[in-house]
């Protein structure tokens, strides 16, 4: 499987014989056969390939010229930055492979407080030098090696949406190159060479780039963006430990971790509303109860030998645990001030403060996804659903109950009812739901696994009104879609229709699931 001749040439005059393979072993390495969420489902096994060739452009100019090509010669192509996710890979054959990683300019402006970054550049980068200069941004659940512009274009959930707001809420002006090969200027870069602002005149077309979750590079390819930072503290956070058993160190003065026990679920939620209703906090989240469980673990055993103990359902049950992180932005009175509010917060529900390391090795730059695989070896999450609190309280619970008639092959969690969260400042309530799963279990454990997956919970969601982010990466669009909007994915489809006619920007997107569904013997069609 490789390109026609005078496609490979054409590709090779923009980019130079340096920067474009189709060796199979180069290929095969896009394949999609790597650690990211999703990976080792259906989408994956059933759909993912290699790529016909890998290209990796230096510029918007070229960028624009290999997109030009793609749709001279009909060559379906997918952009990818950090690779985290399965829809990275190729589904559909002869495709090109678009690496972006070359696009890694980097400025930041601090007296405006934003930061101009091409999609080669990863949170870490970003973070080092925003904090730097006292600014900081949301580090995603994805962990610190996500892109920072495939991340604000898709996804980009994490704790700290509650202070810094969610991140389609943070770009600026932006440079897209259409899936035709057209390149559109948005926000003030439409008037100027100056992206700091990111409405602009007439409509605005960040909408187009950027719903409840993205395209997951179906639209085109973003070259160029400016994302809004945030006002930190100015101390240090200070790295200890060796590798993998590393932290930031928090300035007494100036951060502090809480974790505090709470009688009830009842009465946890109700501390986050106030929390929010007060204003404090940087963030505010209940997780789940194993996530402290592989914090303790010394190993993949040491985990199953405590996760297994007897008396687990009646733990789960009765932990309602709520973390809380406090940050003085403006002064160490700042700090001290959240801490009193706090402290009368918890004394009126009845909660009670438990020991609490003062680092951070999971949100603030450094943050580190790789533990939530190694327990099973895969790991998805099923759900994540942006409403009230309430809303994605009941919906974890309600999935829960759900999951244990797969249970196994799923990693057993004894009820618990999920991750939810407070953003922006407690405007909207977050609920994600995880699922665990060993990827070497046996062939119809894995079929489970995927009817959980694709069909089990997006009915479940539409029977209890929860609208699913996850929907266009785990949903069939055409079950899902009549169910919300109603019939979003007609307008979905008229919008691709418009900007990207020829279908050739990362197919068959969104209708990745149902072609998974048409293909397969193990999941049925039956709507």
């Amino acid at each position: 499987m490789s390109l026609a001749p005078e496609v490979y040439d054409a590709l090779e005059a923009v980019v130079g014989s340096r920067y474009i393979t189709q060796d199979p072993v180069d290929c095969e390495a896009y394949s999609g056969s790597r650690g990211g969420h999703g990976k080792d489902l259906g989408m994956e096994r059933v759909l993912c390939q290699p790529p016909a060739a890998v290209v990796l452009p230096g510029s918007t100019r070229e960028v624009q010229d290999v997109v030009r090509i793609c749709n001279r010669y009909q060559i379906p192509f997918v952009p990818v930055s950090s690779y985290w996710v399965t829809h990275c890979a190729p589904r559909v054959p002869e495709a090109l492979l678009i690496d972006l990683k070359r696009l890694n300019s980097l400025e930041i402006d601090d007296r405006h407080m934003f930061a101009v970054v091409g999609p080669g550049v990863i949170y870490s980068q970003l973070l080092e030098e925003a904090m730097r200069r006292g600014l900081y941004t949301t580090t995603p659940g994805g962990g610190s090696q996500a892109s920072v512009v495939a991340n604000h274009l898709t996804c980009g959930f994490s704790p700290l949406n509650y202070r810094t707001g969610f991140a389609e809420r943070r770009i600026l002006g932006l440079e897209w190159v259409a899936p035709d090969g057209e390149l559109v200027r948005m926000g003030s870069l439409a008037m100027q060479d100056d992206p700091f602002w990111g409405e602009g005149i007439g409509p605005d077309l960040r909408g187009v780039l950027r719903g409840y979750i993205g395209w997951y590079g179906g639209m085109g390819i973003v070259t160029r963006m400016a994302v809004k930072l945030i006002p930190f503290q100015p101390e240090r956070l200070v790295p200890s430990g060796i590798s993998p058993e590393t932290a930031l160190e928090f300035p007494a003065n100036r951060i502090r971790w809480f974790n505090i026990t709470f009688p009830t679920r009842e009465d946890l939620v109700e501390a986050m509303y106030s929390i929010a209703r007060n204003e404090i906090g940087a963030a505010v989240t209940k997780v789940p109860v194993f996530w402290r469980y592989i914090a303790r673990a010394k190993s993949k055993e040491h985990f199953w030998e405590m996760w297994e103990a007897p008396g687990k359902e009646e733990e789960i049950k009765n932990s309602h645990i709520l973390r809380v992180l406090l940050v003085g932005y403006t002064s160490e009175k700042h700090l001290e001030y959240e801490i009193r509010v706090l402290e009368d917060i918890v004394k009126d529900l009845g909660g009670q403060f438990r020991p609490t390391k003062q680092s951070d090795e999971s949100w603030l730059k450094n943050a580190d996804s790789v533990g939530m695989w190694w327990m099973t070896g895969g790991y998805a999450s099923i759900e994540y659903t942006i409403d009230t609190l309430d809303c994605g309280v009941r919906g974890g619970e309600y999935l829960a109950e759900l999951k244990t008639q797969c249970t196994p092959p799923l990693m057993p969690d004894y009820g618990d009812p999920g991750w939810f969260q407070m953003g922006e400042l407690g405007h909207v309530g977050y609920l994600e739901f995880l699922t665990y799963f060993d990827p070497e279990d046996s062939e119809d454990n894995i079929h489970k696994v995927d009817e959980w997956y694709y069909v089990t919970g997006p009915k479940k969601d539409i029977e209890i009104g929860l609208y699913n982010g996850f929907t266009l990466q785990e949903s069939p669009v055409y079950l899902s879609g009549p169910a919300y909007g109603p019939n979003f994915h007609l307008w979905m489809d008229r919008l691709k229709g418009a900007y990207d006619p020829r279908r050739i920007s990362n197919p068959p997107w969104p209708a990745d699931v149902d072609e998974v569904i048409e293909k397969v013997d193990w999941l049925e069609r039956d709507w």
